[in-house]
């Protein structure tokens, strides 16, 4: 739907640019047929410089930043367009180059000024005037919609930020309750206190450390395998729950809390099978500054992006990581896999 829209509008612009091209064209043209034939040269080759420049080299190069290299395709693509043009309206007048000098002698000033003002700096003027003119348009529509979307984004973390205080506890109260819980649980207890103990530990970080913009990666890996002890806590020998690669990204650091959604989403999607196993498995890795987080989990169907927490985590890395990320799902028969790559 999108791409009949945009050929409509496509059509659209070199219909009118015909009509008007053809109009104008007809002044100094009487003879119709050559009139139309002119003009139709001259908006195919503007038209497909267009095409070409925001179709493939602006996605391509100008969203890339690679500057340079779009100006030279660009301005290789007007000198082509261009040459084209005075070639073939020389042509079909029945001139030539090689006969310059001979038709300056015949018609003197007025072939002079024709050739270099209508015909050589026209046909590069027009060419280089309408695609240029495109892109810019199209440019300032992409920045307009990019400013909206940041704004959207910046207002609903804002909100979600707002929600999130109006449900918070002292946390001072909190420490004090767990505090008073472990005391309370007889010391012959250990895996009692052992899980009370992590849970306090998990409750510091969120209130304390997930305050900063960025934290580094080991804290919020530490979180995870806190939350994985406690899960597995409560899963019999019918599940599994590994982890791998968590002692190998040190030194790195990533907005707080952005993982944790991914985990949660296994064990919220996670398979209940009797007879089989059913199991979770994380991943991290990197490659140099790039910080890899994968993450697998066996589901009894069709498992679904269900909930707020992956919808959320897209939005956090549309606004901290713009055009630094990589965010991936894949659902297979039996599991749900999600890959995260992002440049920290």
């Amino acid at each position: 739907m999108k791409i009949r829209r945009r050929a409509g509008y496509y059509l659209a612009f070199g219909g009118l640019f015909f009509l008007f091209w053809f109009l104008f064209k007809v002044g100094g043209m009487p003879d119709i047929p050559l009139a139309l034939l002119s003009t139709a040269i001259d908006a195919l080759v503007t038209m497909t410089v267009l095409v070409i420049t925001l179709e493939y080299l602006l996605p391509r190069l100008i969203r890339r930043k690679k500057w340079g290299l779009f100006s030279a395709c660009f301005f290789t693509l007007v000198l082509l367009g261009g040459s084209f043009i005075i070639l073939s309206q020389l042509r079909l007048q029945g001139r030539s180059l090689a006969a310059y000098q001979q038709d300056i002698a015949r018609y003197q000033q007025h072939y002079y000024y024709w050739f270099w003002a209508d015909l050589v700096f026209g046909s590069y003027f027009m060419v280089f005037f309408i695609p240029a003119t495109g892109a810019a348009v199209q440019l300032g529509f992409h920045s307009i919609q990019a400013s909206n979307k940041v704004e959207k984004l910046l207002k609903e973390k804002a909100l979600s930020e707002l929600e999130l205080l109006k449900h918070q506890i002292n946390p001072h109260f909190l420490f004090n309750a767990l505090n008073t819980l472990y005391y309370k649980i007889d010391r012959a207890n250990g895996p009692a206190r052992h899980i009370l103990q992590q849970f306090s530990h998990m409750l510091r970080y969120q209130l304390y450390e997930c305050d900063k913009p960025f934290v580094a990666v080991e804290k919020e890996l530490l979180f995870i395998r806190r939350y994985l002890e406690l899960q597995r806590e409560r899963l019999n020998d019918n599940y599994t729950v590994t982890y791998e690669g968590f002692d190998e990204v040190e030194g790195l650091a990533l907005c707080p809390f952005l993982l944790m959604p991914l985990v949660e989403n296994c064990f919220k999607h996670m398979s209940h099978h009797a007879d089989r196993k059913n199991s979770i498995a994380l991943r991290c890795s990197r490659d140099g500054n790039i910080f890899i987080f994968q993450a697998c989990n066996t589901t009894a169907g069709l498992a679904g992006e269900k909930g707020i927490g992956l919808e959320n985590v897209r939005k956090r890395l549309e606004l901290v990581y713009p055009g630094r990320h990589e965010f991936t799902t894949r659902q297979s028969p039996g599991y749900y896999e999600v890959l995260l790559k992002m440049e920290c």
